[in-house]
């Protein structure tokens, strides 16, 4: 009967675990709008509408719109094709690390050694 029980026990566990290792890329799916940009230059904070990126999975493209007044543009505006892997984006030959946290979604290309940190937001 402890043997039963045991086994039991263990099956529940297993299958109560979940793979949180795999990123979420569906969530990367849609319109983002860039809001804060902190690299070597001066701490840049924007306004939703200024900078709006959106990522189409079903065919790796992403669409750019920026405001034209604005003089900090990590992409021009226009289409471009990117590709995923195991949290990273590569966008005209830059990878770049992406992560989401607190409903935000982050882009980094290199902090550590004052490579530009992006932060959207859906809305």
């Amino acid at each position: 009967m402890k043997k039963i029980i045991l086994l039991l026990a263990l099956a529940g566990i297993i299958y109560s675990c979940s793979d949180d290792d795999k990123p979420i890329q569906n969530e990367l799916n849609g319109t983002w709008h860039l809001i804060d940009v902190t690299c070597e230059c001066k701490p840049v904070d924007f306004q939703i509408g200024e900078h709006v990126w959106s990522f189409n999975l079903e065919n790796n493209k992403i669409t750019v719109v920026n405001n034209p007044s604005e003089n900090l543009e990590i992409l021009s505006s226009g289409n471009y094709d990117f590709s995923l892997s195991e949290g990273k984006i590569t966008i005209l030959s830059v990878e770049y690390d992406y992560y989401f946290k607190d409903g935000y979604l982050f882009l980094s290309d290199h902090p550590e050694v004052d490579g530009p940190l992006m932060k959207f937001t859906r809305n």
